[in-house]
């Protein structure tokens, strides 16, 4: 099984997949210390139904583009 790490960018409230994170996902203004790194889907989640993040586009595009 593929094990998924996430970077939590608690500045912009985006949720970045590890393996595509770059330049273009508009993170490198967010300090290092509102950076987060976690593989746990249901923080994930409870990010996204209870805390306003969302999935960043260019990540999420990247990873369809395999």
């Amino acid at each position: 099984m593929l094990d998924i790490t996430y970077f939590v960018d608690h500045k912009n409230k985006k949720i970045h997949s590890q393996r595509y994170a770059g330049d273009k996902c508009g993170f490198l203004d967010t300090p290092v210390k509102e950076r987060e790194f976690t593989d746990s889907e249901e923080y994930i989640i409870k990010l996204e139904s209870e805390k306003g993040f969302y999935f960043c586009s260019y990540c999420k595009g990247a990873s369809l583009s395999l």
